[in-house]
This record gives structure tokens, C-alpha cells and sequence, in this order.
């Protein structure tokens, strides 16, 4: 079990406006026509804004194409308390289809997933981070969350409603690579 604490200042450069700037990389040859996978576990205790507060474990699943032309597709889908919410994401979808702000990018042999809570009504960001072997066959996985000094860590639950994420730990990062589209059926 890997905890992840809020970190302050490095992730409050995530934002909507960041990440439509950030340069387009290309995609490794070696990712060409393959997809990556990468999912985990969130385990959080947040607080509601009638200030109940409750542990909840969310299941996240990213699901990267990379096409033979080097341009990203992108599936992604969380779970938590028996509900299930997620989707496609356009090529150049700057926003998730709630509001959230997205990026993905690849930065030499490591693939980006950003994701900025504000667009949504919270505050705070996500970052997963899939570093590749020499070789792009496998990964690893690590993944932050954080918050601007002296604010709050906030998220939109499946469920609508904004609350407070007082701690949150990541477990079971994982990272696969397989060859062709997970998408074409």
C-alpha cells in the first residue's frame, strides 16, 4: 500500500489553461497501433457539505489507444459505492464530459494523465504518470493528487455533489501494455 499525500504548490500548476498549453510530444514509435492501461484504487475520507464525512473507495481505469498514427484515444471510468461513471474522450477534448479539465501527453518515455477538479466546481488536480521500459512493453504507474497552498482538495463525486477530500491514499497502480486497438470490436 503506497500513500499519497496532497501535495502543495507542484500540482496547483495543473490547470485547464497549462495543459492546453503544453507542447504535443510524439507518440513513441514503439506505442504505435498498442494501448495502455492504467487503473487503481482511491481510498479517501471526504467530507460532504453538510459536513458529514465518509471513507470512500473509488476503482479509476484509464484505457489509452495509441492509433498507428501517433494520436491518442482515450477511455476512462471510475466506481465507487456501487455506481459507475466514464466515457470516451475526444482527441483534443481540453474538458471531461462533467467539466473536469484533461490532459494527456506524452513526455519522452513516460505517458501524462492530468486531470484539474475546478472545472467542476472543486479544486485540486490529479497526475498518473506511466514511465515505459526501454523497450514500451511495460510500465509502472505512479500517481499524485494535490492541491494549491492553503486550499482546499475538492472533487465532484459520481454522484454530483462536491466534497471535501480530507486524505486520500492510492492503491494497486497498475500499467499494461498490449498490442492493437482495446477499442475495435
Amino acid at each position: 500500500m503506497r500513500s499519497v499525500s496532497l501535495v502543495s504548490g507542484v500540482m496547483a500548476t495543473i490547470g485547464a489553461s497549462l495543459m492546453a498549453l503544453a507542447p504535443a510530444i510524439a507518440a513513441p514509435q514503439q506505442l504505435l497501433n498498442k494501448t495502455v492501461t492504467l487503473s487503481w484504487t482511491a481510498q479517501s475520507v471526504q467530507r460532504d457539505p453538510a459536513g458529514k464525512e465518509k471513507a470512500v473507495t473509488s476503482n479509476i481505469r484509464y484505457t489509452v489507444y495509441v492509433s498507428s498514427l501517433g494520436r491518442l484515444f482515450e477511455r476512462s471510468s471510475r466506481s465507487a459505492n456501487g455506481r459507475t461513471q466514464g466515457g470516451d474522450q475526444g482527441l483534443d477534448a481540453a474538458q471531461t464530459k462533467m467539466g473536469e479539465a484533461r490532459g494527456l501527453r506524452f513526455e519522452g518515455n513516460t505517458l501524462v494523465a492530468n486531470r484539474g477538479y475546478g472545472g467542476a466546481g472543486g479544486s485540486g488536480a490529479m497526475r498518473a504518470v506511466a514511465t515505459f521500459d526501454s523497450s514500451y512493453s511495460s510500465c509502472t504507474l505512479a500517481v499524485t493528487h494535490g492541491k494549491e497552498s492553503g486550499a482546499t482538495l475538492k472533487r465532484k463525486g459520481i454522484d454530483g455533489v462536491v466534497r471535501e477530500v480530507l486524505s486520500i491514499t492510492v492503491t494497486g497502480p497498475s500499467c499494461s501494455v498490449q498490442s492493437g486497438n482495446a477499442f475495435a470490436n
